[in-house]
Order: C-alpha cells, then structure tokens, then sequence
C-alpha cells in the first residue's frame, strides 16, 4: 500500500479543519529553511548533543538557568535578543567549530511549528541541509509505524514561504528518486512544481521574502550556506521528555538531569 504524503503550507493551519491529515498518525518534518530547521542541521552536523526548544524568551532564560552550559541562541525579528549567546545563523554555529555541547533555540516563528505538530507518531527537522538524511529517516519510520508523511512549511505571518514550499518541493522530488510507492496529495504536487521549475537552490532561495527580510537585517550570507544541498548527514528528531514520560520511537536519553518542573521540556536529537 502506498504511502500517503501530505504538505502543508503554514503553521497556522488548524489539523480539525484539515480532514484529510491525521497529525498523530502521521511522521512528520518540520521545514523552516530561513532559518530554525537550517540552524538545527546546523548544530547536531557540528557535533552538538541535542536542541531544547524554548517557546518564548521567558522560556530560554529559564532553560537557560537549569542548564546553565547550554549555549543559548534566538532571534526575535532575524535578531538575537539581549543576553543570548548567539542569533539563528546556520552560519555562525558552524563557525563554532567541531563541538559535543548543547543548544537552547528560541526563534519566531520556527519552534511554534515544532510544537504545532508534537503529538505525530514521529517530528523530524528537515532542511536543505540535511534533506536526504532526514526524507529517508521519515520514510523508515513511516513504514515502521504503518503512518502518513506530512511536511509542515512555517510559513511567514500565516502566509506562505516561497523557501519553505521550496523545500518541501525537493523532497517530494527525493521521494520519487527512493524505491517506494507514494499517494501524493494536491499540494505536494504543487511543491513539486515549484522545485522543478527551478535550476539554482541559491537563485530559488533568494526569490523568497525570507531572504529578502534576513538581508534587510544584514544576515544575507546565510543564504548561500544554508543552500548547501546535503551538507550534513543528520536526522533531527523531537523527543519530549517529563517526569514519567519520554516519547521516543528511537533511543534511551541518558544523563538527562532529574528535572523537577511539571513542564516537558521539548528537545531534538540526532536520530
């Protein structure tokens, strides 16, 4: 039986008013290409241990306090915001070097599709940088567990990224390069188009007004490196980890401190 592929468009979609996508049986990806899902590549290709994913600023600064080695990083507007260690750069983080540390991420727009989406079966991060990688880990899974594969475009303000659909395209056109039978939905089809259009990930990425924003805000350069087809061989996985409770279809979390907040904590590993 095939596997039914979906993509969508925003975050800001309702999955009650989608009938057609059941979110928790579906594996689903994350795509936020300028910049969350890009940066998080970014960090575990470095060598980084895991991602926790703070909601707000309140958030990071109380991750922050709890584990006060993280290295903390943000933005707020494509800017880093008071006290974080760094901004959102892919770029900068892979500036840092080889590293076997831990990240605390809050961005604007990308950690609200983390958490739109952390009831699936499966959550991965996926970006230009680690397409293959991370397409091919959600295909496994998906047969595993017998579920969907949805890919979630952020989107910009509710509306669509020309980026993010972008790569949700050259997905899609992976899937049919992979020895598999796939029921594609309307608007994978419509991704597909787009990146079969195009002959440049660069020149693609630079049409969006993702761009056109981070360029505004003189982060331009991360354009071209995170256009970067497969640079890291990475398949970023949300697990969500409480008192009493760890979702995790791939790995047993060691050394993770005993943490006394009622509160999960969200956090992305390698798979």
């Amino acid at each position: 039986m095939p596997l039914r592929v979906h993509v969508v468009l925003t975050n800001e979609f309702n999955p009650e008013e989608v009938k057609e996508i059941n979110v928790e049986k579906s594996v689903c990806a994350v795509i936020d290409t300028i910049r969350a899902s890009s940066t998080i590549a970014a960090m575990l290709g470095c060598g980084g241990k895991s991602v926790f994913i703070a909601s707000d600023r309140e958030d990071a600064f109380k991750l922050k306090k709890i584990f006060p080695d993280f290295i903390l990083c943000g933005e707020i507007n494509g800017l880093p915001p008071d006290g974080f260690d760094y901004g959102n750069s892919p770029l900068d983080i892979s500036k840092i070097g080889k590293m076997t540390g831990n990240f605390i991420l809050m961005t604007t727009n990308g950690t609200k599709s983390i958490l739109k989406v952390k009831d699936s079966a499966a959550v991965f991060i996926l970006s230009i940088l680690n397409l293959y990688s991370a397409v091919d880990s959600m295909i496994a899974t998906a047969l595993r567990l017998s579920c969907d594969i949805l890919f979630l475009c952020s989107g910009e303000k509710g509306k669509i990224a020309y980026d993010d659909a972008y790569t949700a395209g050259l997905a899609v056109k992976y899937l049919l390069s992979r020895p598999y039978s796939f029921d594609f939905s309307d608007t994978a089809k419509l991704v597909l188009g787009a990146a079969l259009s195009e002959h440049d990930i660069n020149d693609a990425l630079e049409k969006s007004c993702s761009a056109r924003s981070l360029r505004s805000v003189g982060l331009g350069d991360d354009i071209a490196f995170l256009s970067h087809l497969n640079k890291y061989n990475v398949s970023p996985v949300l697990v969500i980890y409480a008192p009493g409770r760890l979702k995790s279809e791939f790995y047993h979390i060691k050394k993770i401190p005993e943490l006394k907040s009622p509160e999960p904590f969200y956090l992305i590993r390698n798979e």
